[in-house]
């Protein structure tokens, strides 16, 4: 009993060591963060919050508020103690902080409005780099509405990239993604602290958690100067860990009902989730492959699979129509080498687990 309360005894100075160094850490980059924005740009910045820079043991990412620009976050690296903003100059990382916020922020407007124009109010962005990516929005998906869905998105991110200033960061990438959820899913979502920039209320992690929280799709393209490259568009369907796991143990279990039956020495891979596709053109059909081996493994045997079984499910995991059996699924080595999805009309798409 008494090494318990020494335990306890010694636990809690500790604890409040921590969290008082913390406090103490972030009010003093606070301050200093303050009296730097004051000498550089008077007036011009008001500090919203600060954040310790976990696991490091000091310094703390501040945020300001840029005063003629309220969709501009100004976000600063800060340790007060070493006398440092993330390896630069303080002087010279401000201004850099500032000029990433605020073409940051001229993005988000060129986005906001092409896809308002679009008829989507956009939900959430990515922010990083002086640049905002990844919007959310919310639209319906059926089978009927996936591939205009698909046209008309596609047209809202040329929109975009013809809307930003002549340095705009989305000409020069390879590829942009906007993620899709159903409109039930885009209700009571948090909405950030009043006063904050609008980017940083946009990029949250709370928000960005919520947006994610359930399955979603995301409409991705391949880019070509400032131009979507026509029917390069995917739809992809990303569901929360647990919940594809889920799916992927239903999936097997409707295969290892249908070998049962046609192949009753057949024993299904359960260490594999696999990689599931939608369907071209369809957001109620995915296909994949599911392992299997042809005999049950000798005891204290494993069998990693040397069969793979071409399957379609819905959504729910349950097979729907007649597996297609493949052998010589692995090289000489034992890898892996499963043959790309038959091709078919339509935007291919893929299913991911995030």
């Amino acid at each position: 009993m008494s090494g318990r309360r020494t335990g306890w005894a010694m636990a809690v100075p500790l604890v409040l060591l921590l969290a008082s160094g913390c406090a103490t850490t972030t009010k003093a980059d606070r301050r200093a963060a303050r009296e730097l924005a004051e000498k550089v740009y008077p007036g011009e910045l008001r500090v919203v919050r600060a954040g310790t820079l976990f696991p490091e043991t000091s310094g703390s990412e501040v945020t300001f508020a840029l005063r003629d620009d309220p969709d501009a976050a100004v976000v600063l690296r800060m340790d007060a103690k070493r006398d440092d903003c993330g390896g630069e100059p303080c002087e010279e990382a401000l201004r850099s902080a500032r000029d990433s916020g605020e073409r940051a922020a001229a993005d988000w407007r060129a986005l906001d409005t092409a896809f308002a124009g679009c008829g989507h109010r956009v939900l959430g962005v990515t922010a990083a780099g002086g640049s905002v990516s990844e919007p959310w929005i919310a639209a319906p998906l059926t089978n009927d509405t996936a591939t205009a869905a698909l046209t008309e998105v596609g047209a809202c991110l040329q929109a975009w990239a013809r809307a930003l200033p002549g340095d705009g960061e989305a000409g020069r990438r390879t590829g942009m993604s906007v993620h899709i959820v159903a409109p039930e899913h885009a209700r009571g979502l948090p909405g950030g602290r009043d006063g904050d920039p609008t980017v940083l209320r946009m990029s949250s992690r709370r928000l960005l958690a919520a947006l994610s929280k359930h399955t979603f799709h995301t409409a991705s393209f391949r880019w070509h100067g400032d131009t979507p490259v026509p029917g390069s568009g995917q739809l992809v369907r990303t569901q929360p860990f647990e919940e594809g796991q889920r799916f992927a143990d239903r999936a097997r279990g409707s295969v290892a009902a249908w070998l049962a039956a046609e192949h009753p020495d057949a024993a299904v891979v359960d260490a594999w989730s696999g990689v599931w596709h939608l369907a071209p053109g369809r957001v109620d059909r995915l296909r994949g492959y599911v392992l299997f081996c042809a005999g049950k493994p000798a005891a204290g045997q494993r069998c990693y699979g040397d069969r793979a079984a071409l399957v379609t499910v819905d959504p729910q995991g349950r097979l729907r129509g007649t597996p297609a059996v493949l052998d010589g699924i692995r090289d000489e080595r034992g890898a892996l080498r499963l043959p790309p999805l038959p091709e078919a009309e339509g935007p291919p798409a893929r299913d991911t687990y995030g």
